[in-house]
């Protein structure tokens, strides 16, 4: 068990403040004299098993990630998302009333595929960087490495997102009657009619849950209070969220 760094005495790894002389431990001295106890009691944890702890105990898998910051699963997450996108786009060609090719199909989907998780990627790098800055003037040092790996974790809220707009597509985008309507036509259409033109609307609410699950990593990284945490994140996802809102409809 690890000691006071001041008086001494032995605390549990979980405890900020010495029960016994009142000190508290700073977060750097939090991480030196617990880091090697918990890294002896606890190994890091597989890659879909904190996935699956996103859902049940979301602490636990950002507990582990404060410790062994990794982006296995942000990428993970980021190549479903890009699946569904795409997949999200043929289901809009489907509903175009001209012939194309399964050849075609396939093309779309790669070539889609690829832009969308190219697209993911620069969104995770970015919203990683709007979430360093303020967190390192907030609460103190952290590395961009550390803040991508909850940020990226925290991007799991935009399979679900995607998944619903899919389903969308797939119910409410109209047929295109004539036969003369090239692509780029439809797809002009198809942006102006949901759930294409609410797009920002359904991924509201997933953002804010982006925003939760990363105070559970602030949280863990420098041992405060979740309520603290929580208002953080959601206050900074609020201004970050405003600030792409005005970028794209100024």
């Amino acid at each position: 068990m690890p000691t006071c760094p001041q008086c001494g005495n032995t605390v549990s790894p979980d405890e900020v403040i010495c029960p016994f002389c009142g000190y508290r431990v700073g977060t750097e001295e939090v991480k030196r004299v617990f880091e090697e106890e918990y890294e002896e009691r606890v190994p890091p944890k597989p890659v879909l098993t904190k996935l699956k702890l996103l859902f049940i105990s979301p602490k636990e898998t950002f507990k582990d990630l404060a410790y062994f910051p990794e982006n296995s699963g942000t990428f993970l997450i980021l190549l479903i998302c890009a699946v569904l996108s795409t997949l999200t786009i043929l289901a809009v060609l489907s509903h175009l009333n001209i012939e194309i090719s399964y050849m075609s199909y396939i093309s779309f989907f790669f070539g889609g595929f690829f832009a969308n998780f190219i697209l993911y990627v620069i969104i995770w790098l970015f919203f990683s960087l709007c979430y360093w800055i303020p967190t390192r003037l907030f609460f103190g040092k952290i590395s961009f490495r550390k803040v991508s790996a909850f940020l990226g974790y925290a991007l799991v809220t935009f399979i679900p997102a995607n998944f619903i707009t899919l389903i969308l597509a797939l119910i409410i985008v109209p047929r295109i009657p004539s036969s003369e309507t090239d692509i780029l036509t439809f797809i002009q259409e198809a942006l102006n009619i949901p759930p294409f033109n609410i797009y920002h609307m359904i991924f509201l609410p997933f953002l804010i849950g982006t925003g939760i699950l990363y105070a559970y990593g602030v949280r863990e990284e420098f041992k405060t209070s979740f309520v603290k945490s929580l208002i953080f994140s959601l206050f900074t996802t609020i201004l970050i969220l405003l600030f792409i809102y005005k970028l794209l409809y100024p």
